[in-house]
């Protein structure tokens, strides 16, 4: 009986450490649901954001409204074809998300802030190249002024139209600098903006992904 005592208190350390790891493990596990935000609410200072309407064309020559938002999830960016600097990178990070969400329902829309060279035809020539889904991936274009009205307008992000810094394109020729958003906008089927994510970070387009196929997930 003493032996059979002597084992009962030794049993009893492990025990209580063993009851507290389990205790420890559901309090962090009910930690991590407790912060991890709803991936459907707009993340902080984003309450406000959404997109009204516009009224461009895109790549197929059609018109496209702000309805084509309407009840589904979209990945927004802006862009133009001969931009040298931020815009073949992006496009890059933009197919690598698209890839990555297959099936999601996810779409993305690709702006562009240089209309007046940017025409359906060209944008479709670009998009074709790229190796976007066109059956989840559209390419807008139209008036530089109503494009830069819907960024700063309604998303809060700056484009500005520079004469005065000529750009040289790889054929020689030159054009405006173009400052432009280098951000992946992420927006609801209510049109609300859920967050941006740049596309020169990892991280960042890994929490994008990340967040769309929690979106998705039954």
């Amino acid at each position: 009986p003493e032996a059979q005592a002597r084992d009962s208190t030794a049993c009893l350390p492990r025990l209580r450490f063993g009851l507290v790891v389990l205790v420890s493990l559901l309090l962090a596990s009910c930690t991590r649901e407790a912060s991890d935000p709803d991936p459907t609410s707009p993340d902080p200072g984003y309450e406000s954001f959404a997109v009204t309407d516009f009224a461009l064309t895109d790549q197929n020559g059609e018109p496209a409204d702000a309805t084509i938002l309407d009840g589904r999830y979209t990945v927004l960016d802006f862009f133009f074809t001969n931009c040298p600097i931020y815009c073949p990178a992006m496009s890059q990070v933009m197919l690598h998300v698209q890839r990555e969400t297959e099936g999601s329902g996810v779409r993305f829309l690709s702006i562009s802030v240089d209309g007046e060279h940017d025409t359906p035809e060209v944008i479709a020539a670009y998009a074709e190249e790229l190796g976007a889904d066109p059956d989840r991936w559209r390419f807008l274009t139209g008036d530089p002024e109503h494009v830069r009205s819907i960024a700063e307008g309604q998303l809060y992000l700056g484009i500005t139209y520079d004469p005065t810094r000529p750009v040289t394109l790889g054929d020689g020729s030159s054009m405006d600098f173009i400052d432009h958003p280098t951000r992946l906008v992420l927006i609801g089927p209510d049109r609300r903006v859920l967050g941006t994510y740049s596309y020169a970070r990892k991280d960042e387009v890994d929490l994008l992904i990340e967040r769309i196929r929690r979106l998705h997930t039954p």
